[in-house]
């Protein structure tokens, strides 16, 4: 006997035996006493077979996502959790947190369940026919970057920092990410056939270099006046293999140490260094940049380009309207109208001196 289990009838405790002796034979039995294994007990031995075979950041992701479930949850036999569980769960987790931290959460438990199921600690995974939720796309904390804001943003950290408000200003130039400014060459700068910073990998704060977080994987971003002004001048003196950006003493830059550089909660409250990648995309969208190019040059899917910035698309179509509504309506004055219809045919009448604007021009004065 390799499993037991008690029933109240003898129809259902057959039906039972019969699938525990096909999953036997077709070898995808799992013990009943494997499948009540709490989730957070699963959980644990997932993230020791996952350490050193996935990144570091991806790591310390999964930890994260798995220590954020509720306790409710964790304490479930693995085998007992549903798809309406899943479901459940992340509805109720997007009640406290963004769209996209509550899909990166699904995105854990899914492998989560995958590496259960190859494991024999259950059956199926219950993640896999869930959809998220809908929810927030995006959230800000605060209000959208402006170009007043942002001008005030830079001025203020010029006062703290003069070296730092250029690093803040080149991110909002450019749309790069803080983990692609890090890693970034000065051989990465390209002059020719236009100027440009070309993507090729990038390091967060505390972890190994890797390829670009980007769709297509690497990428060229072109670099306007200004920002390729400031590039030359961080690149003065450096060799080829030299980090393009560094602190004020020359070393990589390191966020925690540039946010106290600028005093940043108190020179941008309300705003992440982020939000200067959203600038820069909000402001070519605004310059008539095409969707597509935007998004190579972010590294993103045109489909998610789409959705973060569709505010910004409706703009044109609202400031069109407005020109229009604002533009002086035409004039319905009988004086207007032509006294001859070409396609009626005939000999125009001849303007009478009794009557007073006939012969005028519509708009030489009519209502």
């Amino acid at each position: 006997m390799v499993a037991d289990r008690t029933f109240t009838t003898k129809r259902a405790a057959e039906a039972w035996e019969r699938q525990q002796k096909e999953a036997l034979g077709g070898g995808s039995f799992v013990s009943p006493r494997q499948s009540r294994t709490p989730v957070s007990a699963v959980a644990t031995a997932f993230l020791a077979a996952r350490s050193g075979q996935v990144a570091p950041h991806t790591f310390r992701t999964d930890r994260d996502n798995l220590a954020a479930l509720p306790p409710k949850f964790a304490a479930r036999p693995v085998g007992s959790v549903t798809e309406a569980d899943i479901l459940a769960l992340l509805t109720a987790l997007l009640g406290t947190r963004a769209h996209s931290t509550v899909s990166r959460i699904r995105t854990t438990l899914s492998a989560l369940w995958t590496w259960a199921v190859r494991e024999r600690w259950t059956t199926t995974n219950p993640v896999r026919g869930v959809r998220m939720p809908p929810g927030a796309v995006q959230t800000h904390d605060g209000a959208p970057l402006t170009d007043s804001t942002l001008t005030a943003i830079i001025s203020s950290q010029r006062e703290r920092s003069p070296h730092g408000a250029l690093i803040t200003e080149w991110l909002s130039l450019t749309g790069l990410r803080w983990s692609e400014l890090r890693a970034l060459r000065v051989g990465d700068l390209q002059d020719l056939p236009f100027p440009a910073a070309r993507v090729l990998r990038a390091q967060s704060d505390g972890y190994s270099e890797k390829a670009p977080k980007s769709v297509r994987g690497r990428r060229s971003v072109p670099l306007v006046a200004r920002a390729h002004d400031i590039a030359r001048e961080w690149a003065a003196g450096k060799g080829l293999t030299d980090y393009l950006a560094t602190s004020a003493t020359g070393r990589q830059l390191r966020g925690t140490y540039f946010r106290r550089a600028v005093a940043w909660t108190t020179t941008a409250p309300g705003h992440t260094i982020h939000d200067l990648r959203h600038y820069a995309a909000s402001t070519w969208l605004r310059q008539g940049i095409p969707i597509n190019q935007v998004a190579t040059w972010l590294g993103d899917d045109p489909r998610t380009v789409l959705k973060v910035y569709a505010h910004v698309l409706g703009e044109a179509q609202d400031l069109e309207a407005l020109r229009r509504l604002n533009s002086p309506l035409p004039s319905h004055s009988p004086e207007c109208t032509s006294r001859h219809d070409p396609q009626e045919g005939g000999r125009p009448e001849e303007p009478s001196k009794a009557v007073p604007n006939q012969g005028k021009k519509c708009g030489d004065g009519g209502i």
